[in-house]
């Protein structure tokens, strides 16, 4: 039996295997409690505004977790998805695509969660009993899920839910009796009447009131006419994009936002930041998932775009697929305290002094046969597009969060440092330059990629792309590094060049580059070793950088062929039972370690004055197995 609990640190927090299932539950729930009490945390003059104007954390289809493939398809499909679902294994990958949430509704809740989208159906198959949870396929009866909201609001009294009944399917006057009286007999008095004026429905008039629980349902007013505690429909707005594109998704997003949201606000307002795939893509991708292609990098996109917003009072509800990703609770939360004189800091000032930036600043669109450029501080860290441009030289010479590459042809395209991603689609003929934490590319034809990217990159239908290893150099590029948070030392990946004659501000020779050279294996002809570098004490981690930058130029000059690079970070100790060497074993902080081919004699005259920061291992026994061990070691720090 363990006597402790191992989480895994990472997108999602995920229990390591090999635990008992009740110690599991207990892990799964600690890892999601950061939210349990956050409406009773708020500041007192957050209590006392509507709750129209408080950012709320939901989930969308909250309760599809436990959809059953051993059932047939769900009403909500139309006859031909039926009839093909009549097979079991077609309701399998049905499945991938139609689970949004891997939380149980209890973790949801402690989690923070407090807006629930709900579909329900009286099932046409005659061996289910109930009103059931649907999406696609057949989940739990919804009495399952009540009962678990109504024993978290017991204990949590000052916590207030939404409860949103949009999608009913089947139902007739019996089955919303029996939904009603389902509701009323589980919360009882806790279930909150629609009020006259929803400017005055506030958290503070709720816990006085000992209201808990707001239900939406889209029903005819003759069937609920005499129920004050059912709201209609008309109470909330939630424009749906119906787009599996993060670009046109956020597009959208920010029009209606903006339009709904920058007048009197009279009705809670969700902001639904998913993407919809389409059977083409479930088609296309059989073996995937709706967390795998989608849902993730939405979620992640998602949080990006709040903290970005410049009007975070705008928000109200916000939505989104697998909530237990990237801390999307808090992220949500946290717009609160924007809202309180008294609770700023820094996200707040920045928020409140942040010049509204104009999109169009952030776009190459409809350029034929120009050069255009974007330099140091005209992009500063926000996204960009590039859209439908044609026999254009196009340079982007600034930190970016992401880039997104659309429809171009015929064009030379040179990017900063990206944070987050480059994508690029639909496009032919293109030569690309590019720094970025990841890249992807899809139905796209003869691209010439020259790239550095600290993760793999992804290639979906796309072909004639060749990739190499980038070699480049303007000013500021290793500021811009140092700004998006990437390593010049951590890179996963292993002619156009006339129409830059007039351009002096960018450099693609090796020698110049801000960036390592590397060498292919199949070109290495020299002895392989290993050259340990070491941040030196009160030394910035630029200079570090810059540095050892300048030492594989020079050693490059000298013969050494460079193979590979990896920048890990090291604690006191954790090298211990690698080195006998007293002094490596004390190593601590960054450490780069780097791989070449070169002459022993050589390594060792031109490190003789560098040992207190460089440490060469060139023995045979000795590198086989310091390179082992540390290549494992590098690998659990990408894994954690």
């Amino acid at each position: 039996m363990p006597t402790s609990l191992i989480l895994e640190r990472g997108e999602r927090c995920r229990v390591i295997s090999g635990y008992p299932s009740q110690y599991i539950k207990v892990a799964k729930l600690m890892a999601c409690r950061v939210g349990e009490c956050w409406m009773s945390h708020l500041h007192q003059t957050l209590i006392q505004k509507p709750l129209i104007s408080i950012a709320i954390p939901g989930s969308h289809d909250s309760f599809t977790q436990t959809l059953f493939d051993k059932y047939p398809v769900a009403n909500d499909q139309g006859r031909f998805i039926r009839e093909l679902g009549r097979f079991r294994f077609v309701r399998r990958f049905i499945r991938r695509w139609s689970r949004t949430q891997q939380y149980s509704v209890t973790e949801q809740l402690y989690a923070g969660i407090r807006y629930f989208d709900i579909r329900l159906t009286v099932p046409l198959f005659s061996e289910l009993d109930g009103i059931r949870v649907l999406h696609a396929l057949y989940g739990d009866r919804i009495e399952h899920f009540l009962l678990h909201i109504n024993e978290f609001l017991v204990s949590h009294y000052r916590e207030v839910v939404i409860l949103d009944f949009n999608h009913l399917y089947n139902f007739d006057r019996t089955a919303y009796a029996s939904l009603f009286v389902m509701l009323q007999s589980v919360f009882g008095k806790k279930l909150c009447p629609q009020p006259d004026d929803i400017m005055k429905l506030s958290l503070a008039y709720m816990w006085e009131s000992g209201y808990q629980v707001i239900t939406i349902a889209a029903v005819d007013l003759t069937s609920q006419q005499c129920i004050s505690w059912i709201w209609d429909s008309s109470s909330i707005i939630s424009p749906y994009a119906n787009v599996d594109r993060i670009d046109r998704l956020f597009a959208f997003l920010d029009k209606t936002l903006r339009d709904h949201r920058k007048s009197a606000k009279n009705t809670f307002f969700v902001t639904q930041a998913i993407l919809t795939a389409k059977w083409i893509d479930i088609l296309l991708h059989p073996f995937s998932t709706l967390e795998r292609l989608y849902a993730t990098k939405c979620t992640k996109e998602a949080i990006v775009w709040l903290s970005n917003f410049d009007e975070p009072k705008y928000f109200n509800i916000i939505i989104c697929d697998f909530i237990d990703c990237f801390d999307f609770c808090n992220a949500v939360i946290s717009l609160n305290t924007s809202r309180t004189k008294n609770f700023l800091n820094d996200i707040n000032r920045t928020y409140r002094d942040k010049k509204k930036s104009d999109p169009a600043e952030y776009r190459f669109i409809n350029h034929y046969g120009d050069n255009v450029i974007k330099s140091d501080g005209h992009i500063a860290g926000e996204q960009f597009v590039i859209d439908k441009c044609k026999e254009c030289c196009i340079l982007l010479l600034d930190h970016l969060a992401t880039v997104n590459i659309d429809d171009c042809e015929d064009c030379l395209i040179v990017t900063g440092p990206c944070k987050g991603s480059v994508f690029i689609r639909d496009c032919k003929n293109i030569s690309l330059f590019t720094i970025c934490q990841q890249f992807r590319t899809r139905d796209c034809i003869d691209i010439d990629i020259s790239l550095f990217c600290a993760t793999r990159p992804i290639i979906e239908s796309s072909k004639f792309i060749r990739f190499r290893s980038l070699a480049l150099f303007y000013e500021k590029l290793e500021e811009h590094m140092m700004k998006a948070s990437l390593s010049p030392f951590d890179c996963d990946t292993i002619k156009k060049l006339d129409m830059l004659a007039n351009i002096e501000i960018v450099k693609f020779n090796p020698e110049l580059s801000s960036l390592p050279s590397y060498t292919p294996q199949n070109e290495v002809t020299a002895k392989k070793m290993l050259i340990l570098c070491t941040q030196q004490k009160d030394e910035t981690l630029a200079s570090f950088y810059s540095r050892i930058l300048k030492i594989l130029r020079q050693i490059s000059t000298l013969g050494a062929q460079l193979i590979t690079t990896n920048d890990i970070i090291v604690k006191k100790g954790e090298l211990r039972p690698l080195f006998t060497s007293r002094k490596l074993a004390k190593i601590s902080g960054h450490l780069i370690m780097i791989e070449v081919a070169w002459n022993r004699r050589h390594a060792q005259e031109c490190f003789q004055e560098m040992n207190d920061t460089i440490e060469l291992i060139h023995d045979d026994d000795n590198f086989k197995h310091y390179r082992a061990y540390l290549y494992r070691f590098v690998q659990m720090q990408v894994d954690k």
